[in-house]
């Protein structure tokens, strides 16, 4: 699934799309469905539930159509642009075509000097930090978050969860640099790029109509 940058980085282009009011709540709930790793002895189904049961589904569509459904009934919500990034991060995690890439790409790797997954975190994580230093409404973003007030949705994460994992975002690229220290070999700072504008527009096209009423 993306990095932090990714998310935030879509949710940065489908601000200038959506009719959001508090932006800092917006972004918060843009990363929170990862909040679960704060949470003690954390497991693989803990996170498919705060991801609204994202990979229960084989078909996407289902799982779209929860997400729908849970921005649409959150919307009048005191905290409802929360609610919206929350459910945009799902979103974004089930159109993640970077992932298909990077597979081609290690499968045609004749001589990899890493397994799969310890290529892909390689290459994810290193260009999550180029990102951080590169993308020019990072420090924009890095504010919202600093002040956001944290919110927590009975059954997926709790406030003091999300409030810990915001902690944790913003000071996670602190050292400057990735601790993966392969080369980057099987996706580009581009691939990204070109990924959030993409997913952007298809989210948009998604709940456009749901949020901008």
């Amino acid at each position: 699934m993306p990095l932090p940058m990714v998310h935030l980085g879509v949710a940065k282009n489908l601000l200038e799309k959506l009719k959001i009011n508090d932006v800092s709540g917006f972004y918060l709930g843009s990363i929170s469905p990862d909040a679960v790793h704060m949470r003690k002895n954390s497991t693989g189904d803990d996170k498919n539930v705060s991801h609204l049961n994202l990979w229960v589904h084989p078909n996407l569509e289902i799982s779209k159509k929860n997400i729908e459904e849970f921005i649409s009934k959150n919307l009048s919500a005191e905290n409802c642009d929360f609610y919206i990034g929350y459910g945009v991060h799902v979103l974004t995690d089930t159109y993640w075509r970077v992932r298909h890439i990077f597979d081609i790409k290690y499968a045609e790797d004749k001589t990899p000097v890493q397994d799969q997954i310890g290529a892909y975190y390689n290459d994810t994580d290193k260009l999550d930090f180029e990102l951080y230093k590169k993308y020019g409404y990072r420090p924009e973003i890095w504010d919202y978050l600093s002040k956001s007030k944290a919110v927590g949705i009975d059954g997926l994460v709790s406030a003091d969860e999300v409030s810990a994992w915001n902690q944790h975002i913003l000071h996670w690229y602190d050292s400057g640099e990735s601790q993966h220290k392969n080369p980057i070999k099987y996706i580009t700072y581009d691939d990204l790029i070109s990924f959030m504008d993409d997913a952007a527009v298809k989210i948009y096209e998604y709940i456009g109509n749901i949020v901008n009423t």
